[in-house]
C-alpha cells in the first residue's frame, strides 16, 4: 500500500499524471519516488488482496482498493471474499493511459452506431460499470522461414482466370503477446492485445494502486502454437504488401504449411491494462473490453427487437404502396412471394446459426496443441461480425433488402399464365427450404420452430398447387399464403433472437466453473 507522505491517506495510480495520485490532499508522487520511498525491489513479491467471486469461481488481486461488491466477469451483485495473498511480480507492465470517461465515451458511440441496440445498454451501463483490471501476458517472440505458393482466381464474364505466385517468409516478430487468465475470453481479448513495445514500463505495483490485477492461470507453452500462427499472418501480410498487380490471393493453405516451419517460444511476462464491463441479460452475460492503452474496444452489443420490428414496419409501409401501384398479383403469385420470403429469412437464420456454432467451438476449443489451427481459421471467419452487433444488422438489412429484389423479379412472372410454372416453381422453393433446414442443422444449433412450421405451410402450398392448379378456391390460396407470411415473421423474430445470443456469453456456474471459459 502506498501511502501519502504529505496526509497519510491512500495514493492511487493517476492516468492523466501518470503518477500516484493522493484522493484526500491531491498531492502526486512519481513511480520511481513512490518505491524508492517505500523500499520497494523490482522483481520482489509483494501483499495483495485475493478477491474470489463465490457464484463463479473467478479470482482477482487488488491493493489499496475499496472491496468490490460485484463480480466483473459474472457480473453477480456480491461481495467478493477477501484474504491476503502474494503477488509474483512479472518483468513489465503497461500503465493505463486511457481513463474510464474516455472508454465510456467510446461505448456510448458504439451503442449509438448501432441501429437497433438493445435499451438497457444505453439505461444500465454508467461510467462506474468499467472496471480497471490489468491483464496477464506472456510475450513470445516467433520466427518463420520458407517458401510457399499463394493462389487466388478472379471471375470476369463468364471465364474464371486462376493465378499464382511464389513468396519467401524470412521474418522475425518479438512482442507477440496473448493473454494468460482463463477468465478473460480470448476471442475478445486477441483483437485488443495490441501493445507497442515503448508503452511497456519495468513493473511497479504502483501501478496496480487503485485497480485490480488478473490471475495467470494458463502455462507459458499453451499459446506457441498462437505465436507461430501469427508471426505466419504478419509474414505473410508483410510480403503481400510488395506484389503488385491488383490480385487477391487465398492465403489458408500458405499459412497451414507455414505453421509448421515457424518456431515461436515465451521471453516473458507483462500485465496489460482493459477496462472491463459485464452486464447480465436474460440468463447470459453481455460484455464490453477496451484496451487501455490503445483505446480499442470490442463489445457484445444485442438488437431490440421491437425496435428492429418497428424499423422493418417503416420500411415495408412505402415498399407495400410501391409494388400495389405498379403490380397486380394472382393468388399463386402471393404464396410464391410469400415462399421467397421464407427462404430468405432462413437463410439468413442459418448464417446466424453458422455464427453462434463457430463462437461456441472457439470458446470450447483447448488451449494450444492441435486445435490452435482451428481456432484461428474460425477467428478469422468470424472477423466480419465480431465487433457487436453493427455487422449483424448489417447483415440482417442486407438479407431483408436481398428478399425484397428476388420479390420483386419474381412478380414479373404475374404476367405468366401457365400453371405448370407456379406448380414447379411451388414445389422447387419448398425443396430449397427443406434444404436449407438440413444444412443449418449440421451447425448443431436447435432449428427454431418457426423454420419447421414454415416448410410445412409451404409444403402444403405446393400441395395445393399440384392437386388443384387452377385455384378454384382462392380463399385457400390466400390462407396458405398468410400462413406462410406468419411463418415469416415468426423466423425472423427467432432470427434476432439467435443474433442476441450470438452477442451474448454463457453464464459460468459454480459447480463446474474454475476459473476458464473451456467450462463455459
Amino acid at each position: 500500500m502506498y501511502g501519502c507522505p504529505g496526509c497519510g491517506s491512500v495514493m492511487t495510480f493517476d492516468i492523466a499524471g501518470q503518477s500516484l495520485k493522493c484522493g484526500r490532499c491531491g498531492r502526486t508522487e512519481s513511480i520511481e519516488e513512490a518505491d524508492q520511498r517505500e523500499a520497494r525491489k523490482a522483481g520482489s513479491n509483494f501483499s495483495v488482496d485475493l478477491l474470489t467471486c463465490p457464484t463463479c469461481g473467478a479470482e482477482i488481486r487488488t491493493m489499496n482498493t475499496a472491496q468490490a461488491a460485484f463480480c466483473s466477469y459474472c457480473g453477480a451483485s456480491v461481495l467478493l471474499e477477501s484474504k491476503e495473498a502474494e503477488m509474483e511480480a512479472p518483468e513489465t507492465v503497461a500503465p493505463f493511459r486511457v481513463t474510464r470517461e474516455e472508454c465510456f465515451e467510446k461505448y456510448q458511440a458504439m451503442v449509438r452506431k448501432s441501429l437497433c441496440a438493445d435499451r438497457r445498454l444505453k439505461q444500465d451501463v454508467k461510467p462506474e460499470s468499467f472496471r480497471g483490471i490489468y491483464v496477464p501476458h506472456y510475450i513470445y517472440s516467433a520466427a518463420v522461414k520458407g517458401d510457399t505458393v499463394l493462389e487466388g482466381h478472379e471471375t470476369k464474364g463468364n471465364d474464371t482466370y486462376y493465378y499464382s505466385t511464389s513468396v519467401s517468409l524470412d521474418h522475425e516478430f518479438s512482442n507477440i503477446l496473448h493473454d494468460a487468465s482463463r477468465e478473460m475470453p480470448d476471442a475478445m481479448s486477441e483483437k485488443i492485445a495490441r501493445v507497442e513495445p515503448e508503452s511497456f514500463k519495468p513493473f511497479s505495483p504502483a501501478y496496480l494502486s487503485g485497480y485490480y490485477a488478473d490471475v495467470a492461470d494458463v502455462q507459458e507453452d499453451a499459446y506457441v502454437p498462437f505465436a507461430k500462427a501469427e508471426a505466419v499472418r504478419l509474414g505473410l501480410k508483410d510480403v503481400m504488401q510488395d506484389l503488385s498487380g491488383g490480385y487477391t490471393y487465398s492465403t489458408g493453405e500458405a499459412e497451414k504449411k507455414l505453421v509448421k516451419m515457424a518456431d515461436a517460444h515465451c521471453t516473458g511476462r507483462t500485465l496489460v491494462p482493459v477496462w472491463f464491463m459485464s452486464i447480465r441479460s436474460k440468463g447470459r452475460l453481455l460484455y464490453a473490453i477496451q484496451n487501455g492503452v490503445t483505446g480499442e474496444m470490442v463489445a457484445d452489443i444485442p438488437m431490440d427487437i421491437p425496435r428492429f420490428g418497428l424499423i422493418a414496419l417503416i420500411l415495408a409501409i412505402p415498399l407495400f404502396f410501391l409494388f400495389n401501384s405498379f403490380l397486380t398479383l394472382r393468388p399463386e403469385m402471393v404464396l410464391m412471394v410469400a415462399m421467397l420470403l421464407a427462404l430468405g429469412a432462413q437463410y439468413i437464420v442459418n448464417r446466424r446459426r453458422e455464427h453462434i456454432a463457430e463462437k461456441e467451438r472457439l470458446k470450447g476449443a483447448a488451449e494450444g496443441g492441435d486445435d490452435m489451427s482451428k481456432r484461428l481459421k474460425q477467428r478469422k471467419r468470424m472477423a466480419s461480425h465480431a465487433k457487436g452487433s453493427i455487422s449483424g444488422t448489417i447483415e440482417s438489412i442486407g438479407g431483408v433488402g436481398l428478399m425484397i429484389v428476388l420479390v420483386f423479379l419474381v412478380t414479373q412472372m404475374s404476367r405468366l399464365n401457365n400453371a405448370k410454372v407456379f406448380k414447379v416453381a411451388a414445389l422447387a422453393l419448398t425443396a430449397v427450404m427443406g434444404g436449407l433446414i438440413w444444412w443449418g442443422s449440421r451447425t448443431k444449433v436447435r432449428t427454431p420452430l418457426g423454420c419447421i412450421a414454415a416448410l410445412v405451410v409451404m409444403a402444403l402450398g405446393a400441395l395445393n398447387l399440384v392437386l388443384d392448379p387452377f385455384h378454384s378456391d382462392d380463399l385457400v390460396m390466400y390462407g396458405l399464403s398468410l400462413l406462410c407470411m406468419a411463418c415469416v415473421v415468426w423466423v425472423c423474430i427467432e432470427m434476432l433472437m439467435l443474433h442476441n445470443r450470438e452477442c451474448s456469453n454463457p453464464m459460468p456456474q459454480f459447480e463446474t466453473h474454475t476459473g476458464g471459459e473451456d467450462n463455459a
